[in-house]
């Protein structure tokens, strides 16, 4: 008899656009979440073999079901001649990261090369001339990050619109500055958070695609959520309400509720028009929403 080990997991991928979401999340299970076009992966979980792929490694926080598989996505990219990886994280987790990136190391007797850029809220990492980073503080205990991946764009100011080729290129001659910058949010990914500031950032709440949190739905789970700075779907709807984004990902719900359940008791709290924007990222099966679910719950694991 052969038994299926839960760590063969069935990885989700959405896609929106020009944007793929791949990814994982179950709450304190493990989450690791990738934008593929945009070379950028969101927290490493266990570090699953399309994580290897991502040169950025943006971390929101220390926890294990979030970092466990650091220096193994390290090791690999190393092992397979690729380019060291760059990792992005919140400032206060620089040193301890990288002295338990040192002692691998000195375990696996290789040096494993890699970049660490320590992050503080509203900072800035330049990837390309069109494309930056920007940290946003979260609410989860420590220090905690997300991050709005944006596009960048030089616009002409309005008032240069009519003229022709040649007279933009006198103008250029003479430093006038001609353009002006637009800042367009393309995702935003808050990892692990309650209910807080962030909600009332700019570019997140009008990033094109939204990674959000929603650990918990039970009406019995508010204090569970309290206690684990978590989100309660009863916070998530007011994030729903004043969302601007045109889709949200659901991320981090618990077994202890499950997908099913999660979607019946949220439909019942929103809008269709906000109900068709929202996704969750586990959900492999539309078909299981049918009945009367008020009284039914997935089975699996127990933890967050």
């Amino acid at each position: 008899m052969v038994e299926k080990s839960y760590l063969v997991q069935k990885f989700a991928r959405l896609k929106f656009g020009q944007f793929s979401v791949l990814g994982y999340s179950v709450g304190g299970e493990e989450t690791v979440v990738q934008v593929p076009e945009l070379n950028v992966c969101f927290d490493v979980g266990r570090a699953p073999q399309f994580a290897l792929t991502s040169d950025l490694m943006l971390l929101s926080h220390g926890h294990m079901d979030h970092i466990a598989g650091l220096g193994y996505y390290l090791s690999q990219r190393h092992f397979q001649g690729m380019k060291p990886g760059t990792i992005l994280l919140p400032r206060h987790l620089e040193r301890p990261v990288e002295a338990l990136l040192r002692a691998w190391q000195e375990v696996e007797r290789q040096q494993t090369p890699f970049t660490l850029i320590p992050m503080s809220p509203g900072q800035d990492y330049e990837v390309r001339r069109d494309f930056v980073i920007r940290a946003v503080a979260t609410h989860h205990g420590a220090p905690s990050l997300g991050y709005v991946l944006m596009n960048i764009r030089e616009k002409l100011r309005p008032e240069y619109t009519t003229l022709t080729g040649e007279q933009i290129a006198a103008l250029r001659k003479q430093g006038v500055d001609i353009q002006y910058k637009l800042e367009v949010p393309m995702v935003a990914y808050l990892g692990d958070t309650s209910y807080g500031e962030v909600f009332d950032h700019q570019d997140v709440m009008s990033a094109q695609v939204l990674l959000c949190e929603c650990t918990f739905f039970d009406p019995g789970h508010r204090a569970k959520a309290k206690a684990g700075k978590h989100l309660h779907v009863e916070e998530f709807v007011k994030v729903l309400e004043k969302s601007k984004n045109e889709n949200v990902v659901v991320l981090h719900v618990s077994r202890r509720t499950g997908i099913r359940r999660s979607k019946h008791l949220l439909r019942k709290m929103v809008s269709p028009e906000i109900m068709a924007k929202t996704h969750f990222l586990m959900d492999f099966d539309d078909s299981k929403d049918a009945g009367d679910l008020d009284n039914t719950a997935e089975p699996g694991l127990t933890g967050a």
